[in-house]
C-alpha cells in the first residue's frame, strides 16, 4: 500500500499485510526506536512465542508499558478446527489498551484490526475511543480484512506497508515535536 494517495497527516495508520508478511517485526523495531528518541508509546504488539506454520500458533499480547505478556490462544484440546483466539484474553485486552489510553501516550499501538473487529468487535470500541481522543493510533491489518476496515476507518488513515521505513516516514510527520525527539 502507498500512502502517498492519502492525507499525509493522518493520525490513523493502518499496516495492511498479506499472510506471507510479517508487519510485527518492523513495528516493534519501530517502536523500540520512537521509545528511545523518548516518545511515549503505550498499548499491545502481538509476538509468536513459539514459531508455527499458520498465524495460530502460540500467540502474545506483550504490552507495550508494562513488558507483560498476555497469551491469546486457547487450547482446544487435540484435532480441534475451531478458531483459538480466546475471548476472555480479547477481553483483557481491551481493558489493557483502554487503560494505555488513559496514560495519554504520544502513539498507541492497537495490535490487530480482524475478524472481531471486522464483526464490530474486539477493540473496535478501544480503536475508536484513541480516535476520538485525536491519540495517533497503529494498527496492523490483514489484506483480507481491508474492506472491513477501510468501511471502519473511512479513509482518514495512512495505509502502509509492513515496512520499518514506510512506518517511521509516516510517525516523521505526525509525531508531536519535543526536545527528547530531536
Amino acid at each position: 500500500m502507498d500512502d502517498s494517495a492519502r492525507e499525509p497527516f493522518c493520525r490513523l495508520a493502518a499496516i495492511v499485510f498479506e499472510p506471507n508478511e510479517d508487519p510485527d517485526a518492523p513495528l516493534g523495531d519501530f517502536v523500540a526506536d520512537a521509545s528511545a528518541r523518548g516518545f511515549r508509546i503505550a498499548g499491545l504488539l502481538q509476538q509468536r512465542d513459539r514459531p508455527g506454520d499458520c498465524e495460530c500458533h502460540e500467540i502474545s499480547l506483550r504490552n507495550l508499558t508494562t513488558g507483560e505478556r498476555l497469551p491469546i490462544m486457547q487450547d482446544l484440546g487435540p484435532g480441534a478446527t475451531s478458531c483459538r483466539l480466546d475471548p476472555a484474553a480479547i477481553a483483557i485486552a481491551a481493558v489493557e489498551l483502554r487503560n494505555a489510553l488513559a496514560r495519554r501516550p504520544d502513539l498507541l499501538v492497537a495490535n490487530r484490526f480482524a475478524k472481531l473487529e471486522a464483526e464490530g468487535g474486539g477493540l473496535i470500541a478501544e480503536i475508536g475511543e484513541a480516535l476520538a481522543e485525536g491519540t495517533p493510533l497503529i494498527v496492523s491489518v490483514p489484506a483480507r480484512f481491508l474492506d472491513a476496515w477501510n468501511a471502519f476507518a473511512g479513509g482518514l488513515d495512512a495505509q502502509l506497508p509492513p515496512r520499518r521505513e514506510a512506518i517511521s516516514a509516516w510517525w516523521d510527520r505526525v509525531a508531536p515535536q519535543r526536545a527528547s525527539a530531536a
